[in-house]
C-alpha cells in the first residue's frame, strides 16, 4: 500500500495545529425530532439540508435548511400528516431528495420550498438511505413489505429508479467507494459489494448472527464499517481483508472516511473516535456526553464537518485552515508519458512547493503541474502548500511508476544527438540514419507546442519563445527526450 504522510504546521500565534484540532460546536436545528441525515452537494459549503421525524416509528416528519453553513435552520417541511423521513440527500444546492415511511419518495428542483412524489419501486415500507456520486448516479434503498430489502439504482438524475439484485440480507447503510463501486452493511454483520454502479451485490462478508453493521463509508480502497458492541472493521484493499478494533459498547451508525487512511465515526452517547493511521488505532475526539445518538457524519467540500442525531443534534466542525492533498491522472505509464497532477488541498492557499523523485522538472511552485519521469522506476512525490503563516504537507510514497513499455524503447543517448543547446533558430539532430522522426516540443507544463515530422537532420524554431522546453524524437519505435534551451 502506498504510504502517505501529512504535516500541518502553525506559526505566531497559533501555536501548533492538526488536521484534527478543530472542536465540534452545537448548533441549533431549531427541531428535537431525531435527524437521521444530513446533506451538502458537492462543490459548496454554505446550503444544506438535515431531515428526520419525531420518533423512531412512523411518525410525522421534519426537514431543516440552512444557508449560511450551518449558523441558522429553518424548517422548511413537517407537521401533521407528513411520512417520516430517514432520507435526504441534495445533488445541487437546489435539487435534492427525501424519502422515509410508507413508500415515500419526494424530488425538489427549487431548494425544498415545493416537493413533488415521484414513484421508486412499490411496496416500499420505509426507505433508509439515498446516495448520489454526481448529478445523474444515485442509490437508495428501503425496507420492503415482501422481500426484506430493496436497493434501487439511478443513472438519470432520478428520474427512473430501477432494482438491483443480490443483496440476501437486511441492509443499514450503504455507500460509494467510487462512481462504480458500493458497499453495503446491516444484519448478521454482512457487507455487500457492487461494481457495476449498484446493478448487482456479491455478500464479501458476514460475522455474527442477531448483531448489525450499522454504517459505513469508503474513499477508494480504504473503507470503514461500524457496528454494535463498538466494532470498527476497516479495510485498505477494497474489503479483501478486514481489520477490527472495539471500544466495547458504542453503537456505531455515522461514519466518514477522509483520504490517506483517515476516518471519523460516532454512535452511541454522541461519541466521536477517528483514526489517521488506516483504522489499526481510534481515539476520542469529542467525548459526547450527552443521552443523543448520531446518525449521520459528513464533510462539505471545503472539509467542514456535520453531524445529526437524535434529539435534534447537529454539530459543526470548522474546516482546518490548512489541508495539502493532490492527485495524478496517471499513476503508472510510459516513460514518455506527461503526468499530469492536480492540487485538491483545502484552505485559503496561496503558493505551492512540489518535489517530484526522479521527475523532470524535479520542483515546481505551479498549483496542477505536468512532469515527465523519463527514467524507469517508482517514486515519491511531496507537495507542501502556504497561507498566510500556516504551511501544510503531503508525501505519497511509492507514488509513481514509470515503465519502459514494450515496442517502445529510449534510445541511447549516443546514437541520437541534438545541437545547439541552448538553441536560437535551427537545431540539427544527427544520428537518425535517414530515417523519418516525429518531432515534439513540450513546455514545462506539459502543453504541445511544437510538432513536426522531419527526415533531414534541422528542423527551425526561431518563432518558438524563449525558454526551457523538453524535446521529444520518435523513430522507428524509440523515443528519446532531453531538455533543451531556446534563446
Amino acid at each position: 500500500m502506498n504510504k502517505i504522510l501529512f504535516t500541518l504546521i502553525a506559526f505566531c500565534t497559533l501555536g501548533i495545529g492538526s488536521l484534527w484540532a478543530q472542536g465540534w460546536e452545537v448548533l441549533n436545528s431549531g427541531t428535537d425530532y431525531i435527524l437521521f441525515d444530513i446533506s451538502f452537494s458537492k462543490g459548496q459549503n454554505e446550503i444544506g439540508y438535515a431531515a428526520g421525524m419525531q420518533y423512531t416509528y412512523d411518525a410525522e416528519g421534519v426537514v431543516i435548511k440552512t444557508t449560511d453553513g450551518g449558523d441558522t435552520w429553518t424548517e422548511i417541511m413537517g407537521g401533521p400528516g407528513t411520512n417520516g423521513i430517514e432520507a435526504v440527500c441534495f445533488v445541487t444546492p437546489d435539487k435534492g431528495f427525501i424519502a422515509g415511511w410508507n413508500d415515500y419518495f419526494a424530488k425538489t428542483t427549487d431548494g425544498g420550498a415545493t416537493w413533488t412524489e415521484i414513484n421508486v419501486g412499490s411496496d416500499n415500507w420505509y426507505f433508509m438511505d439515498i446516495e448520489f456520486w454526481d448529478e445523474d448516479h444515485g442509490i437508495a434503498f428501503a425496507n420492503h413489505n415482501s422481500s426484506g430489502i430493496a436497493i434501487y439504482y439511478t443513472s438519470d438524475g432520478g428520474d427512473f429508479w430501477m432494482l438491483s439484485s443480490g443483496v440476501g440480507h437486511n441492509v443499514q447503510d450503504i455507500a460509494y467507494a467510487d462512481a462504480n463501486t458500493l458497499y453495503a452493511v446491516g444484519g448478521n454483520e454482512c457487507i455487500s459489494k457492487s461494481t457495476d454502479g449498484g446493478v448487482n451485490w456479491t455478500q464479501i462478508y458476514s460475522g455474527t448472527n442477531n448483531r448489525y453493521f450499522m454504517g459505513v463509508d469508503f474513499n477508494s480502497d480504504f473503507g470503514v464499517v461500524g457496528g454494535e458492541d463498538g466494532k470498527i472493521f476497516y479495510t485498505s484493499d477494497a474489503g479483501d481483508n478486514w481489520g477490527n478494533f472495539a471500544t466495547g459498547y458504542h453503537n456505531f451508525s455515522g461514519v466518514y472516511v477522509f483520504n490517506a487512511d483517515s476516518s471519523y465515526i460516532g454512535g452511541t452517547d454522541a461519541d466521536i473516535y477517528k483514526t489517521t493511521n488506516g483504522g489499526s488505532s481510534w481515539e476520542v475526539e469529542d467525548n459526547g456526553s450527552e443521552s443523543s445518538h448520531i446518525y449521520k457524519i459528513k464533510f462539505t467540500t471545503n472539509n467542514t464537518g456535520f453531524l445529526c442525531g437524535s434529539q435534534g443534534m447537529l454539530k459543526r466542525k470548522a474546516s482546518p485552515l490548512l489541508i495539502a492533498d493532490f492527485e495524478a491522472d496517471v499513476v503508472e505509464f510510459c516513460n514518455w508519458e506527461p503526468v499530469h497532477f492536480t492540487d485538491l488541498s483545502v484552505g485559503n492557499i496561496n503558493a505551492w512547493e512540489w518535489y517530484f523523485e526522479g521527475g523532470s522538472p524535479e520542483t515546481s511552485s505551479n498549483q496542477n503541474p505536468t512532469v515527465f519521469f523519463t527514467t524507469p522506476g517508482t517514486y515519491d512525490v511531496s507537495l507542501t502548500v502556504y497561507g498566510g503563516t500556516q504551511q501544510a504537507s503531503i508525501t505519497k510514497e511509492d507514488y509513481i511508476t514509470s515503465y519502459i513499455c514494450p515496442g517502445l524503447q529510449l534510445l541511447n543517448i549516443e546514437q541520437i544527438s541534438i545541437s545547439p543547446n541552448p538553441a536560437r533558430n535551427l537545431i540539427t539532430i544527427t544520428g537518425l540514419n535517414n530515417e523519418k522522426a516525429n518531432i515534439k516540443l513540450f513546455d514545462l507544463t506539459g502543453k504541445l507546442i511544437f510538432e513536426k515530422q522531419i527526415q533531414e537532420n534541422q528542423f527551425d524554431v526561431s518563432e518558438i519563445e524563449n525558454g526551457v522546453y523538453l524535446i521529444s524524437i520518435e523513430t522507428g519505435g524509440m523515443v528519446k527526450q532531453e531538455k533543451i534551451i531556446i534563446e
